[in-house]
C-alpha cells in the first residue's frame, strides 16, 4: 500500500504544474516522454537505438537510464510501448541474487547482461488510452524500481 500511495504521490511530482493530458491512441513519442522528464528538471538526451527507433536517455538518482522504443510508426514517430533499462558495472551480484529479485518483486525485471553486470529493465504498453499523467506514472514507478534495485544488490 504504501509504494502505491507514493507512486501516485510521486508521479504528481513529476506532471509539476502540467495538466493530465490524453495522448492519441498508437502510443507515446520520445518527444512526450523527454517532456516530462525535462518538466520534472531530468536531464533528457535524444537519440536512435541501432534499428532507427528512438531512445531517450535521462538520469536520476546518479542511475543512468535508457529508455527504448518499440512498434513505432507515422509521423510524429508514435510507439506502442517503450521499455526503461538501467545497467550496473559490478560483477559482484551472483545470479540467485537476481532471481530473488524476479521472484520478490512485482516490477522490474533483473538479469545479469552479456558482461556479466546486473541490469534491470521495465516494460510499458502506451498503445490505447494513455495520457501525459499515466506516462509520469510508469517513470515514477520506474524511478522507485531503481531507487530499490541499488539498494537490493548494494550498488555504490
Amino acid at each position: 500500500m504504501k509504494l502505491k500511495v507514493f507512486a501516485a504521490v510521486a508521479a504528481a511530482s513529476l506532471l509539476g504544474a502540467a495538466q493530465a493530458a490524453p495522448l492519441p491512441n498508437g502510443g507515446v513519442t520520445a518527444q512526450e516522454i523527454g517532456g516530462i522528464l525535462a518538466a520534472a528538471g531530468l536531464p533528457v538526451e535524444y537519440s536512435t537505438d541501432k534499428d532507427g527507433d528512438p531512445l531517450v536517455r535521462t538520469s536520476w538518482d546518479g542511475v543512468k537510464t535508457s529508455i527504448y522504443f518499440y512498434e513505432c510508426g507515422g509521423s510524429p514517430k508514435r510507439c506502442k510501448s517503450f521499455q526503461s533499462y538501467a545497467g550496473f558495472q559490478t560483477k559482484n551480484v551472483p545470479l540467485a541474487k537476481l532471481g530473488e529479485w524476479n521472484r520478490t518483486k512485482r516490477f522490474g525485471r533483473a538479469y545479469l547482461d552479456t558482461n556479466g553486470e546486473p541490469g534491470v529493465e521495465m516494460d510499458v504498453d502506451a498503445d490505447r488510452g494513455f495520457s501525459t499523467e499515466a506516462v509520469a506514472n510508469q517513470l515514477e514507478r520506474w524511478r522507485i524500481v531503481n531507487r530499490e534495485f541499488v539498494k537490493f544488490i548494494g550498488w555504490r
